[in-house]
């Protein structure tokens, strides 16, 4: 399948989104002797430095034979501090100023030492230079491990899917992914050995970086992993008021989201043109990942997820060409177990986690530490590679079969039917009661709230065995309904 159509390039990297691989850029400062006054060559000049500033972008606005600055005219005339040059050198200052405040304002609010301040918050204001920082060291660390946090569930599909268990998962999927939008999402990246950047960054990482750091007052430091933020307002978006709950008790702090959450579509546009996606040099490490990967296609398009699997497979398969889904290798390695195909020592391992299947679980029993608080995207992405190397040596011998990379758990390999007695029974078995969640209704059974926030491991919500009264839908959604 041909790569969809480039309609999230950045700014910068308008022609080549690899450019930054193949050539250093550092800028020039202008040559103010070469711009009139009144051309507008002001703005031009603030803008090529700080594309973010509000200085650059709308401050300065040329008129005839003046020039606009904070909404006071300018003359062309004056000597001294009055002059062309010292104006425009007093409005590149203001603009420097401002930019070094956003650095200030992301970096304060991430001050943690220690191990856990290897783990990098970023939002709006200090987005644009760690993507430049992730783009620098991708080439030699190109596994990532991603993990997404998001506002639970709150729709379930109906219809017939006797055919097949995975298109009703994958049905439940789309239609919660396209209804929501992600909190956060934690990347930690690592070397083909699992081994973490170093804390302090080497010579060519500086060149890379034209021998600036991207954070001016304490980057001699450098993260492994790196949490974006996401726009969310509680008072406008839905949610699950439970994974609300569970995501504020682990340290979500849901005011800085609405306050400084990264813009979804600057995060795509950023993430098409990193050098992360596109690439069947990058391994993307995850655990039962369907909603991960669903909310990462959904920002890089831009666009609702495809009406079935086999165009989502796709479209992942395009952006992510090597995957590893934790989990979907753990049900290859207990099917090993079962044939006798694995060492004493990995039957042991399988053997102790017995119908234990979490991310949490695995850690335990493969000894595995985790860094910060669960449930948030940076410690879960962080033990989510921890995990994987963890596994991969001691359950896999150090080598993994390529026919188990880029298969989803819950959407690859399941088995058909999903008949409706089968969902009644699977359903039944979760006994997780209906609640009220944010507007929708759980009345009638139509709606069984799933606490966990990230990725689903163990429950699953509630199905509809009737039709929804039509004075409580709120909408359909192709084969889906659901209620407010």
């Amino acid at each position: 399948m041909a790569p969809p159509a480039a309609t999230r390039m950045h700014q910068s990297q308008m022609s080549n989104p690899f450019q930054h691989l193949n050539q250093q850029q550092s800028y020039q400062p202008p040559n103010f002797s070469q711009h009139g006054f009144g051309s507008g060559s002001l703005n031009g000049a603030v803008i090529s430095a700080f594309p973010a500033s509000t200085y650059g972008a709308s401050a300065f606005t040329p008129g005839a034979g003046s020039t606009v600055f904070n909404g006071g005219a300018i003359s062309g005339q004056g000597q001294g501090l009055a002059s062309v040059a010292a104006q425009q050198g007093f409005a590149r200052g203001a603009a420097m100023q401002e930019h070094n405040a956003h650095q200030l304002e992301a970096a304060s609010m991430d001050t943690k030492s220690g191990a856990a301040g290897r783990i990098r918050q970023v939002w709006r204001q200090n987005l644009e230079q760690e993507m430049a920082l992730l783009r620098a060291l991708v080439l030699r660390y190109p596994y990532v491990s991603m993990d997404a946090e998001f506002p639970g569930i709150v729709a379930r599909p109906i219809g017939n899917f006797a055919g097949s268990k995975a298109e009703y998962h994958y049905q439940t999927l789309r239609c919660n992914v396209d209804l929501l939008k992600p909190i956060q999402v934690g990347i930690t990246v690592w070397t083909t050995e699992g081994d973490l950047p170093p804390q302090q960054p080497d010579a060519t990482l500086i060149n890379q970086l034209n021998g600036r750091t991207p954070h001016p007052n304490h980057l001699m430091y450098v993260p492994c992993t790196w949490v974006f933020n996401f726009k969310f307002n509680l008072s406008e978006d839905m949610f699950s008021e439970p994974s609300i709950q569970l995501l504020e008790s682990s340290g979500v702090e849901f005011e800085k989201n609405r306050e400084h959450g990264i813009d979804l579509d600057a995060f795509g546009s950023l993430l098409t043109t990193s050098g992360l996606c596109f690439s069947d040099d990058v391994n993307w490490l995850s655990f039962h990942s369907g909603y991960d990967f669903g909310y990462l296609i959904k920002v890089l398009t831009s666009q609702g997820l495809p009406e079935h699997q086999d165009g989502f497979f796709d479209i992942v398969s395009t952006y992510f060409p090597k995957l590893w889904d934790i989990k979907f290798l753990l049900r290859y390695a207990q099917r090993l177990q079962s044939q006798g195909r694995l060492s004493p020592d990995a039957s042991r391992i399988v053997s102790e986690l017995g119908q234990k299947s979490g991310l949490q679980d695995l850690a335990d029993v493969l000894a595995c530490h985790r860094v910060g608080p669960a449930h948030t995207g940076g410690s879960d992405a962080w033990l989510t590679g921890s995990v994987f190397w963890a596994m991969r040596s001691k359950i896999f011998g150090g080598e993994l079969p390529i026919d188990q990379a880029d298969q989803i758990y819950g959407l690859h390999g399941v088995a058909a039917p999903a008949s409706q007695q089968y969902r009644e029974e699977f359903f039944a078995a979760q006994g997780t009661p209906a609640q009220q969640v944010n507007g929708l209704s759980g009345a009638a059974g139509t709606y069984t709230h799933t606490p966990n926030p990230s990725t689903p491991t163990s429950s699953h919500i509630g199905l509809n065995t009737s039709q929804t009264p039509a004075q409580q839908q709120y909408g359909g959604y192709g084969g889906t309904q659901y209620n407010r």
